[in-house]
């Protein structure tokens, strides 16, 4: 098989297997807008913080973090400090625009609290939760077997499988895992990049994907997937967003409960 036909083979892998990571992360993007939204119906937006001053710095720090790997100079970093524009945090840097690993550093810069977070949510999970390695190896079981419907059936049978093992974690420490849900959806619901994360990233997310598929031609030609394996990568890290999904429609599920309470009241 010639490189081309091999690279358009690989293409296509790599497509099938980032499809359902993608409707995840744009899913959590969703939840979290639906969240900040009526939050600020509710309570003018102040009760966000209640997230804010954990996810926040989260977030910060992973962009801080992949500015030094790339090279990119820190000028500020603001880890959470609220203003009347909404701002929660910042981080202000500076690099060299002919500096071609500095320019592709932009787009991990850009998407780098997607990594933190997920780090955090692993952390917390761990930490936090006695019976953790069974709640990965149960949500992986998913996607380590071939599909055999749409990623949308996939994200279901995780739910439920995820569903099912919060009830057994709630009557075997109810605390751990009321502190484990506060932590990971406060974290969950500050993970998606901003429209200033993403500004100048989208050159260096071609670089990221030829980067990709350079890798997985090696890996056919010569071998290499004991030594890395994507698939797996790219499968713990959609177990990771189910656990913030799933947090955050709760979190969701809430405020709408709260809503309903409140115009219950005003018009009683």
């Amino acid at each position: 098989m010639d490189l081309v036909h091999l690279g358009a083979e690989q293409l296509l892998v790599l497509a099938s297997h980032l499809t359902l990571f993608f409707v995840l992360i744009f899913i959590l993007f969703v939840l979290q807008r639906s969240v900040f939204f009526l939050s600020t119906r509710l309570f003018d937006g102040r009760i966000i913080y209640l997230s804010a001053w954990i996810g926040t710095p989260i977030h910060e720090l992973s962009h801080a973090f992949f500015c030094f790997l790339f090279g990119h100079k820190i000028q500020k970093i603001v880890l959470f400090n609220p203003d009347q524009r909404g701002t929660l945090g910042y981080v202000t840097h500076s690099y060299n625009n002919r500096n071609l690993w500095q320019i592709m550093g932009n787009f991990f810069i850009g998407i780098a609290p997607l990594f933190g977070g997920l780090l955090a949510l692993y952390l917390l999970t761990y930490i936090l939760l006695d019976n953790a390695a069974s709640l990965f190896q149960l949500l992986n079981s998913v996607f380590s077997v071939k599909a055999t419907g749409t990623f949308f059936s996939q994200l279901f049978v995780i739910t439920t499988n995820f569903t099912d093992f919060i009830k057994q974690a709630y009557f075997t420490s109810p605390v751990k895992l009321l502190i484990w849900c506060y932590c990971c959806a406060a974290v969950s619901l500050h993970l998606s990049p901003s429209k200033e994360d993403l500004k100048g990233a989208w050159f260096g997310f071609f670089i990221f994907l030829l980067l990709c598929l350079s890798v997985m031609v090696m890996n056919q030609l010569l071998g290499w997937e004991c030594f890395f394996n994507w698939k797996l990568l790219i499968n713990s890290a959609s177990v990771l967003y189910v656990i913030g999904i799933v947090l955050a429609s709760l979190l969701l599920f809430i405020l709408f409960v709260l809503k309903g309470l409140l115009s219950i009241f005003i018009r009683s």
